[in-house]
């Protein structure tokens, strides 16, 4: 895939020079009783395209995050409660895709859910798939949650590309305690905001959301993409064993060639030594 939407000029910072995430300024001192935070959101239905876009989502960013020397103190995740007043486990979210820096990883790997107060750091960036059930939430209930939480970009997809949300890609970025609206500009094959906090074009391209790094200049491969790769690699080296074969079965038969031709020159010497 050409360069696309990631190609063009857009207003706002180049290569997520914030990309280090505060703490939640409301978070309390510990409690004095144990507290038990449920993992796992309330469970609501997905249609396929919901889980779709965000599993690729999901995959690109960790797989993205994973592979920079700058980023091994970043959590990537999708739909797990995200807890962010210790001694409170009603206060709670659960982003379709959050993203935070500056994480205790060590702290965080394994759990299913994310207190922010263990963790070192809140998201920073938050993704909601807009689904008929969550639609009105994703508008008017989660921004001032997500602001409560310190997440600095709020974006939102309406993966049916317009039915629930017009345009389909929204994005906020809250600054001196607003949400402000980020642009997003139609492309030919689609639409593009820049996300500041990842140095990331957020691309749709229905049916899908691409991600450009800004920095980099290239895309950030998705499912199908690290799939197709795998299976070119798999080729690769399956190709590379049968020339190894082959190489190995030539080498012997040259092999065995040359002992034949040195058994009947030795044969014909020895004629010719014993001849009268």
């Amino acid at each position: 895939m050409g360069a696309g939407c990631g190609s063009s000029k857009v207003s706002g910072s180049v290569g997520g020079a914030n990309r280090r995430c505060a703490m939640s300024s409301i978070v309390a001192g510990p409690p004095e009783v144990e507290i038990d935070y449920p993992e796992g959101p309330p469970s609501v239905p997905e249609s396929d395209s919901h889980t779709t876009r965000r599993m690729e989502l999901l995959v690109a960013l960790r797989h993205w995050c994973s592979n920079r020397s700058d980023m091994q103190d970043a959590w990537v995740s999708s739909d797990i409660n995200v807890y962010y007043r210790e001694g409170d486990p009603k206060v709670v979210v659960a982003p379709d895709i959050a993203v935070a820096f500056g994480v205790d990883v060590a702290a965080v790997e394994g759990k299913s859910v994310y207190k922010v107060w263990e963790a070192g750091a809140a998201p920073c960036f938050a993704l909601e798939i807009a689904s008929p059930r969550t639609r009105r939430t994703d508008l008017h209930v989660k921004p001032a949650k997500f602001a409560e939480l310190g997440v600095d970009e709020y974006w939102r997809l309406d993966p049916e590309g317009g039915e629930l949300l017009n345009p389909p890609l929204q994005g906020e970025r809250r600054q001196a305690g607003s949400w402000v609206p980020i642009e997003v500009v139609p492309e030919d094959d689609g639409l593009r905001g820049r996300s500041e906090v990842l140095g990331l074009d957020l691309c749709w391209q229905p049916p899908k959301l691409r991600l450009w790094d800004v920095a980099a200049g290239d895309w950030l491969p998705d499912h199908d993409d690290l799939a197709a790769r795998a299976d070119e690699e798999a080729a690769a080296r399956r190709a590379a064993e049968r020339a190894a074969r082959a190489a190995e079965a030539n080498a012997a038969e040259q092999a065995a060639a040359r002992q034949a031709a040195e058994a009947e020159l030795a044969e014909l010497r020895a004629r010719l030594d014993g001849a009268p």
